[in-house]
């Protein structure tokens, strides 16, 4: 009931053609219009499975600063994800799982966020 998409078709089954992460890491096409709407503010990924999964209350909280958020990123306006450059991705995404994406996947996933 928690997934945006739906894609958690039943217990233990995700229709990965559905999953937000999919879209906004896999799929080098355009997003298929339908999906509009229901990303919320996913520009990248998705962890809401991760935040309803039961077995998820048994984890705890980690202390490993590799997996901290670059905090030059977490003040990012909405302009400033908006016009962001190559630069800027490159420096800010330098040791990040989003550089899977690149630059053009990253806008494409936040002008599909706009209204």
């Amino acid at each position: 009931d928690a997934c945006p998409t739906e894609a958690i078709v039943a217990s233990y089954i995700v229709d990965g053609s559905k999953c937000i992460s999919y879209f906004t890491i896999e799929l080098k096409d355009n997003i298929p219009l339908e999906m509009k709407g229901k990303f919320d503010d996913w520009a990248f990924g998705c962890d809401v499975c991760q935040d309803v999964c039961p077995w998820n209350k048994f984890s705890k909280p980690h202390n490993e600063p590799l997996f901290n958020p670059n905090p030059e990123i977490l003040s990012f306006s909405k302009k400033d994800w908006e016009e962001i450059t190559e630069e800027t991705f490159k420096k800010g995404f330098k040791n990040s799982a989003v550089k899977r994406t690149k630059l053009a996947g990253l806008k494409r996933n936040i002008n599909f966020l706009k209204d």
